[in-house]
């Protein structure tokens, strides 16, 4: 439940899963985060600003 407040996710909210088995991780991408890394992917590709 810690978690999910620090995150600011909800009870079915839907995120993205990203394992590392070989440093012993697993990282939970919350849908703002998501965003945030297609934002700033597209500006560097694009060479704009972020929107």
């Amino acid at each position: 439940m810690a978690v999910r407040q620090w995150c600011g996710l909800t009870a079915g909210d839907r995120v993205l899963l990203a394992a590392s088995p070989a440093d012993g991780l697993l990282v939970v991408h919350p849908p703002a985060a998501l965003d945030a890394m297609v934002v700033a992917v597209h500006a560097d590709v694009l060479g704009g600003g972020q929107a």
